[in-house]
Formats: structure tokens, sequence, C-alpha cells
């Protein structure tokens, strides 16, 4: 007869076979038990001992499977029963993995003096470990940006790792428990859960509702420290920025305790603080910038906030808000808001200075006649800008009268009882959506409009204040009048006279 899978075997003493119940660590399946010798008769020559076949079950350690194995019946005796092997299983409390089909097949094909596993459990699968996915570096390293042809800037260093609110800062993945496991004995085998994450919540950041994504709960400088990352609104500085920072380009505050050398830049997407001086550098801001000290030949920016610096010269000097400073020399300005340089010496020499607020200084000029030029009030770019902006709103509402209008045509079919398919019902839904993006596009544009009207309609009583004097060949422009002084006034306020400028 050919043997099956089950009855592949290779020979045993069985001698070893009781070493192998002792030991129950090595795999016992079709094991070749070798016949026993043959039956000797009784020393009085007596009749041979009829003995039954009969089942041994041998455990392993772990206690995931159950070995048998079938003595041969002697001198007649009887044959191995499914019952008689149950029973033998019974015998050793194995309970659970029985394999029904082997035992019909021993005992129909007296598979005998063989070992066999006829019981099988499985093991715990253990839990995985949680794991955390940085998606940004945690080993921050000043080096050069390289460019896009090859080269490197070396004011480039990512001194800052800027991210805005809501960017996601890292993916979790948690801990899972395991699955149990079953031995012979109908015993349940425990799973060794695995270790939680640790999670690298700092300041500034926001865990997801199901704890699976951090995110940054502000804008500002992502910084790793201690394994938790932290996003700071503000980024202070002890040293210069020089060679050895690099340029800085941060979204919230910038505070520098030294000072900015030439070449290089500081931008910030809220205020700029430096204690010390400003060299040929450059300085843009969404908010404040203050510096206490000077700033030579930089240029200075601020979006919407005031500019507060020492003194200034030979720099370039724009913002919407209002400029201080104690002195300025041969500067380019230009602010929508007012310029106060009335504190010692406060002067203002040289340069082109236009204002669209009020104007005050103590010195105006240089005895030595020294060229200045000064605009208060003027409107012209203010105008052109406007009507910049009015163009664009206009653009935007013929698109959305279009829009409007491709919309009101499909609705109509549907009203009339028309079947659109589904790329009609889809543009219907992207157009509605485009058209809301549009009326959002608009709402900054008019918010600019109205605040260049309000600034032109508070020009009307625009002067000029010197609280000490004004010298020789400064130009003024005030609103629509244009001078030039040719002799030297004390304090005084200049303005709009009924035909020109006048001096009181």
């Amino acid at each position: 007869m050919e043997k099956t899978e089950r009855q592949k075997m290779s020979e045993i003493s069985m001698s070893e076979l009781v070493e192998l119940e002792k030991t129950a660590d090595v795999p016992l399946e079709n094991i070749d038990i070798a016949p026993a010798a043959k039956p000797v008769h009784p020393a009085n020559n007596g009749p041979m001992i009829k003995t039954d076949a009969c089942a041994k079950v041998v455990v392993t350690d772990n206690k995931l499977e159950a070995n048998m194995c079938v003595f041969s019946p002697q001198f007649s005796g009887k044959d191995i029963t499914v019952a008689d092997m149950k029973q033998a299983l019974k015998d050793e409390h194995v309970v659970y993995g029985i394999d029904e089909e082997l035992l019909e097949e021993i005992a129909n094909n007296k598979l005998y003096d063989k070992i066999f596993t006829v019981a099988s459990g499985y093991p715990a699968i253990d839990g995985e470990n949680g794991k955390v996915h940085n998606l940004f570096d945690t080993d921050k390293q000043l080096v050069p940006r390289k460019l896009e042809d090859g080269s490197v800037d070396y004011r480039d260093l990512g001194l800052i790792v800027n991210v805005r609110t809501n960017d996601l800062l890292c993916e979790i993945t948690h801990e899972t428990q395991g699955e149990e496991g079953m031995n012979v004995y109908g015993q349940v085998i425990m799973p060794r859960p695995g270790r939680p994450p640790i999670v690298p919540q700092g300041i500034n950041t926001v865990l997801s509702a199901d704890g699976t994504k951090l995110f940054a709960s502000d804008s500002g400088n992502l910084v790793y420290k201690g394994g938790r990352f932290n996003v700071e609104t503000t980024f202070s500085i002890t040293s210069d920025i020089d060679v050895k920072t690099g340029n800085i380009n941060f979204l919230g505050d910038v505070v520098i305790n030294g000072s900015v050398q030439e070449g290089f830049s500081v931008t910030a997407g809220k205020s700029i603080t430096i204690s010390g001086m400003v060299t040929g550098a450059t300085l843009t801001a969404n908010g404040d910038i203050t510096v206490k000290n000077g700033v030579f030949a930089s240029t200075v920016k601020s979006q919407y906030g005031n500019i507060n610096i020492a003194f200034g010269e030979n720099d370039t000097i724009t913002t919407r808000g209002n400029l201080t400073s104690t002195s300025l020399v041969a500067c380019r300005i230009k602010i929508e808001g007012d310029l106060d340089c009335t504190k010692n010496p406060g002067a203002l020499v040289g340069g082109d200075c236009s204002v669209m607020g009020k104007f005050a200084v103590a010195q105006l000029g240089h005895k030595s006649y020294t060229p200045t030029i000064i605009s208060v009030g003027s409107t012209t770019n203010l105008l052109l800008e406007m009507d910049s902006l009015e163009k664009q709103c206009t653009a935007i509402d013929e698109y959305i009268e279009k829009i409007n209008a491709s919309i009101e045509f499909l609705q109509e079919k549907k009203r009339n009882g028309e079947h659109l398919d589904a790329e009609k019902e889809a543009y219907i839904s992207s157009a509605i959506r485009l058209k809301v993006q549009k009326g959002m596009d608009k709402k900054p544009l008019r918010a600019r409009i109205e605040e260049i009207q309000k600034i032109m309609n508070a020009k009307e009583n625009l002067s000029v204040k010197i609280t000490k004097c004004i010298y020789p060949n400064v130009r003024i422009n005030l609103n629509s009048f244009t001078t030039t002084t040719s002799a030297e006034y004390g304090k005084c306020n200049i303005i709009c006279g009924p035909n020109d400028i006048e001096f009181r």
C-alpha cells in the first residue's frame, strides 16, 4: 500500500521513545518506531501473553503539539480504535486541535509503531510596538542650501524651520495588543502587547482626535528638543546675523540681541526687534520693525506695522504704518502713516521722503543747502493702486456673472424635467465652488480700496510741522502745491493756502 504523507517515517528505537517523552521538545510526527523484538516465550514454556494495541501520548514542552505512538497488538491482541486513542488523549488532558481524520487513518490503516502529531494548538502573536514617523528632520544641522544650478547659498543655513498652523509634523501608529493563542490543553495563551509610542507633543502642537497625527497649532519655528516637537512663535538669537547664522526667515516675531551684518537679511511674518546696528542689510516684516541703534545703507520694509529706528543713513524705508526716528540722512522714504523725527537731533537731511499722514520734524534740510525733497499728502500712487484694484474687482464680478449664467442655464433644464448626466451635475458643483472662491478673492481687494479711501479723505488738513528750523533748497510737495525754500525759516507750520503753500 502506498504511504500517505502522514505515513512517512524514520527509524527510532522503542527506548528512544521514552527519551522523547522526557524531552518532548522535538517534532515527533511520522517518526517510525522500530518493531519490538520477536515475542519471547515465558521461561517455563507457557503460552504467549496476548497484548492489545495501545496508544502513548507525549505533549511538547510548549504545549502546542500532542504526539502519539500506537504500539501494535501482540499474539492476536485487539487492534487500536479511535475511541482508544481519544481516551489516551483525554487521559493526558489533550482537548484542543485534535486531528480526527488522522485518528481515523491510524485506526483504519493500522499505522502502528510510528509517531504522529495528532493535536496542534497555535501560538500567540505578540503585539507590535507603536511607531512615530517624523515628517521633519529631528537632527538639525547648519549647512548651506544647495541651489538648482548646483551652487550653494552660504547665507541660507537652514537655522529656522518654518511651519504654519495645521501643518502635519508626524504620523503616529498605535501599538497593537497582539492575538491570543491556544494550546492543546485548551488553555488560552496570552500575547505580549506592544509598547505604546512616545508621542513627541510639545508646545504649540496638537494631536488629532484619533491620536494618529500631530499638527502645529501655531505658526513659527519648529524645534525638536527633549524628544518633543515645539513650535516657537518668537525666534530669539543672542549673536549677530552673519555667516554663522545665515539669513533669518521666520513666520513669527524675531528678536536679535546683536547686529545684522552686511549682505544678510531678516524676514519676519510678524515683528522684528534688533538691539544692535543694521549695515548693508535687508529687513522685511509684516508687523513692526524696531532697531535700537543705527541703520546704514539698508532696506527696511514693513507691510502693515510701524518702523522705529534710532537713526538712518542712505536707507530705503517703506511702510503702510508710521515712521519714528531721531535722524534721517539721504534716505528714500515712502510711508502711508505719520513721520515723527522731532527728538534730538531730529534732522531730516537730503533724500526723498513721501508721507501720507502727519509730518513732524525738528530740522528739515541742512545749512549746507543739501537738496532735500518731501512730499506730504500726495495721492498719485494711491490713486493708481486703487484704480488697479477696482479693475481687478470688476474682472472678478464679470467672471462670477458668467459662472452664474452657466449654472442658471443647467438648473433651468432640471426644472423643466430634463435629466442631466453626471458630467453636467459635476460641472454645477465645481462652478458653485469656483464662484465662492472668487468671492473670497475679492474681499481683500475691497478692503484695501476702503483703506485707501480713508487715507485720501484724511489729507484735507495736511501740514508740515517744523519744531526748530528749515533750511534753503528743500522742495516741498503738499497735496497739489509745490515750492522750494530759498530762505531759512524757524519754528513753523507749512500748510496749503488758498493759492499756494504758506509758512506760518
